[in-house]
């Protein structure tokens, strides 16, 4: 029979697969980039938010070419700060689009 190790384990006797690994694969663009960014445009003032791939979990419809969006590719979500019915309603509108569709975009 083998010889029993009573030894109790500490973090410095662990082995490296016992050891707890740190979180990887972790976004750090809400941290740099917390708020959305405020641009003018002819149709007026709007929230911008940019969405990392990591952070990019559902697929949405882009209203500047009505190509879908989806889940792992970055992109830009937009909700205008004068909205007619208020702030709620702005953000229940939000779109997400395409990082080059919305530079491009035509506003009126």
């Amino acid at each position: 029979m083998g010889k029993k190790n009573n030894r109790k384990r500490t973090p410095s006797n662990l082995s490296k697969w016992q050891k707890p690994r740190p979180a990887s694969g972790r976004d750090i663009s809400r941290i740099l980039d917390p708020t959305p960014r405020i641009e003018s445009a002819a149709d007026g003032d709007w929230f911008v938010a940019y969405i990392a791939s990591v952070n990019a979990l559902k697929t949405y419809k882009c209203p500047g070419c009505h190509r879908q969006i989806k889940p792992g590719v970055a992109h830009l979500v937009a909700w205008q700060d004068d909205h007619m019915f208020g702030r709620e309603r702005a953000i229940e509108e939000r779109r997400h689009w395409h990082q080059k569709c919305w530079q491009t975009r035509r506003p009126y």
